[in-house]
């Protein structure tokens, strides 16, 4: 039987990271499952997501461990699949947000969402300077569990009084594939 184990891993940057966190798991007859892995400020920061054989758990958590004495902070937590029935009747949607960068835009989304009983299931921000001006400017892509209880055109227009307080764009997508494409609703 195999477990799950959340495993977070930051230090300093440096290459070889990713081999030496993949050998150890390979080692311990784990299985990388999903993983989020990035440069950000100056450390390297990665979570994943392992499957690994009961028998193995320990093991491979004290090996994991180990790593502090190379500079890397690794935090492991059992865990297990998401339920089925969670977010059944839900509707998944992207969130693309664009605009100049200011303090607190991520607390007010989801915030908002928050209190709308709309679950984040992936957010990725990023600043980056516009090309010519150099200004500042924030992203944020998101992918939302919405309940059944909300509507797209509902939601569409929540977001659009939203963006328009925050004086930013919010472009929202839904996941529903035909043909291999996303759709917009």
């Amino acid at each position: 039987m195999k477990n799950q184990l959340l495993v977070t891993a930051i230090g300093e940057d440096r290459p070889g990271i990713v081999a030496k966190l993949t050998e150890i798991v390979a080692k311990h007859g784990g299985n990388l499952e999903a993983s989020r892995m990035a440069l950000l400020g100056g450390e390297f920061a990665a979570i994943s997501l392992v499957t690994v054989p009961a028998a193995k758990m320990k093991e491979l958590e004290t090996a994991l461990g180990a790593l502090s004495k190379e500079g890397l902070t690794v935090i492991c937590k059992e865990t297990t699949g998401v339920s089925s029935e969670r977010f059944a009747g839900h509707s998944f949607y992207k969130i693309a947000l664009t605009g100049a960068d200011h303090e607190g835009i991520v607390h007010k989304i989801s915030a908002h969402l928050r209190d709308l009983n709309i679950n984040f299931q992936s957010v990725e921000t990023d600043v980056t300077n516009a090309p010519v001006t150099g200004t500042p400017l924030f992203t944020l892509h998101a992918t939302i569990a919405v309940p059944a209880s909300i509507s797209y055109e509902a939601l569409s227009r929540d977001l659009a009084t939203l963006a328009d307080e925050e004086a930013v764009d919010i472009d929202l997508v839904s996941t529903a594939v035909l043909h291999g494409e996303m759709v917009r609703a």
